[in-house]
C-alpha cells in the first residue's frame, strides 16, 4: 500500500488545507472511478474523487487505509487496476463524470466558496478527519465522506446520524485533534 493512503496524527491537517485549495476556484469537471463488476456498474463505493479547475489544476480526494479517514492532495488518483477474480469474472474500474451520475451538472463551472472538513468522533474519544463538505456559489454542497471503507458523495445533505458518533464540520483541524 503506498504511503499516499496510509493515516498518520499529523496529516488531517495538510489534508484539509489541500482540500481548502479549492476556495475560490471554478469547478471545471468532478471525476471517479466507477467501479463494475463483470462489466455492471456497482453503486456501493464512488471511490476516489478528482476536482478539476483552472488550466489543468486538479486536487484529489480519496479513502485512506484504516476504513474511517479521508485524504486530500494535488496530484491524480490512482485508478485501480481491472483483474480478474476467477476465469470471466472481473473487477474493473473506470473514470466518470461524477455530477453527470448525480445529475447536478448545474454546479459544473460555479464558484467554490467553503470547503469544511468533517470530523468524527465517538463519545468524546480523539476525533479523525472523516470527510470534507465543499459549497459552491449556487448554495448546493457535496460532502465526500468515509462510511466505514466505501466512499459515498451526498448532495445537499447531511452525513447520517449514528448513536454515539458526534460529527463537526471545521475549517481547520490543527487545535481539534
Amino acid at each position: 500500500m503506498s504511503s499516499r493512503h496510509s493515516p498518520s496524527p499529523a496529516r488531517a491537517v495538510l489534508d484539509l488545507q489541500n482540500a481548502r485549495s479549492l476556495l475560490g476556484k471554478r469547478l471545471g469537471a468532478l471525476l471517479h472511478d466507477q467501479y463494475y463488476f463483470n462489466d455492471e456498474k456497482e453503486l456501493g463505493d464512488i471511490g476516489s474523487l478528482e476536482w478539476h479547475f483552472g488550466e489543468r489544476e486538479l486536487l484529489s480526494m480519496y479513502l485512506l487505509s484504516d476504513g474511517a479517514r479521508v485524504g486530500a492532495d494535488l496530484l491524480p488518483s490512482d485508478t485501480p487496476i481491472s483483474f480478474e477474480i476467477e476465469p470471466n469474472v472481473t473487477c474493473s474500474w473506470k473514470r466518470e463524470n461524477l455530477l453527470a451520475a448525480l445529475s447536478a451538472t448545474h454546479v459544473e463551472n460555479t464558484k467554490i466558496c467553503a470547503v469544511e472538513g468533517i470530523l468524527d468522533s465517538f463519545n468524546g474519544q480523539e476525533p479523525w478527519l472523516a470527510g470534507f463538505r465543499v459549497t459552491c456559489e449556487t448554495g448546493d454542497s457535496l460532502i465526500y465522506l468515509n462510511q466505514g471503507d466505501d466512499a459515498v458523495v451526498l448532495i445537499n445533505a447531511l452525513p447520517p446520524v449514528n448513536a454515539g458518533l458526534e460529527t463537526r464540520f471545521v475549517t481547520s483541524v490543527q487545535s481539534q485533534l
